[in-house]
């Protein structure tokens, strides 16, 4: 199996090229081949806790070649479809100063109280009051939007940490209300992507270590997928799985002589 037709590469991070500050072994190499096959490189994280700033900043630190251009994330993502969809609507967010600052560059209008929208990031800053107001403004029938459906986000010495989807699991639990996700394995963000490259679908790849959102994000979107044994996902995770991955490696180094 070769990956020759590929043009752009979607490239989950977290347990995909590194877990924290952890490079994984052959990673740079693999992101360097791909510049020197002159691809297209797309880093594509569900992960809306930080910038896209915060990520550049911390990818260049850790040796991985990276612009402002390559980085796209869940809260960037957010931002358009409210800008498209929900322009001017008043939002009570429950997440990060990163997230409340990457929103505004495009002009969504957050407030504390009487909030048209509650929208749910993976909230690192999370407090019981943010919750608190969350179920107060859905039972009085505000709209629910999240960014990204993981349950965990990956940190060292194979342990995790609650990510957004079970924050909103706990809003649904004492409210009844379910909300709707733009982050994978919904297909907007690597539609959006296909469209503004102008790059077919079956001429992208998405790698992640994740089935239920890299994946089936890739799968939704019509892309070539490939899942990496670095992070959640394992074999009896792929196996038990109704979405199959493309192709399957232990990791991104087993993907260099294939490009």
């Amino acid at each position: 199996m070769d990956l020759k037709n590929i043009e752009m590469f979607l490239l989950d991070m977290d347990g995909t090229i590194y877990l924290d500050d952890d490079v994984f072994d052959g990673a740079i190499e693999f992101i360097d081949t791909i510049n020197k096959k002159h691809k297209k490189i797309i880093y594509l994280t569900n992960n809306s806790s930080k910038s896209k700033k915060q990520y550049l900043d911390k990818l260049n630190r850790l040796g991985f070649y990276a612009k402002e251009e390559n980085i796209f994330t869940s809260g960037m993502a957010m931002g358009m479809y409210l800008q498209e969809n929900y322009n001017n609507k008043k939002i009570y967010l429950v997440g990060t100063n990163a997230l409340r600052d990457e929103l505004l560059k495009y002009d969504v209008r957050i407030v504390e109280e009487n909030p048209d929208i509650v929208l749910v990031g993976f909230d690192r800053e999370l407090t019981y009051n943010k919750l608190e107001k969350a179920c107060e403004f859905l039972c009085d029938g505000a709209l629910f939007l999240a960014t990204n459906c993981d349950y965990v986000c990956p940190i060292k010495n194979h342990r995790y940490v609650p990510d957004c989807g079970s924050i909103c699991n706990m809003l649904t639990t004492a409210t009844g209300k379910k909300p709707k996700y733009i982050g994978k394995p919904a297909p907007d963000m690597i539609n959006i992507l296909s469209n503004k490259y102008n790059i077919k679908p079956e001429n992208i790849a998405v790698v992640g270590d994740r089935i239920y959102t890299d994946i089936t994000a890739g799968f939704n979107a019509g892309t070539f997928t490939i899942c990496v044994l670095s992070g959640e996902s394992t074999m009896e995770t792929i196996n038990n799985s109704d979405i199959k991955p493309n192709l399957i490696v232990d990791s991104v180094k087993d993907l260099i002589k294939m490009i």
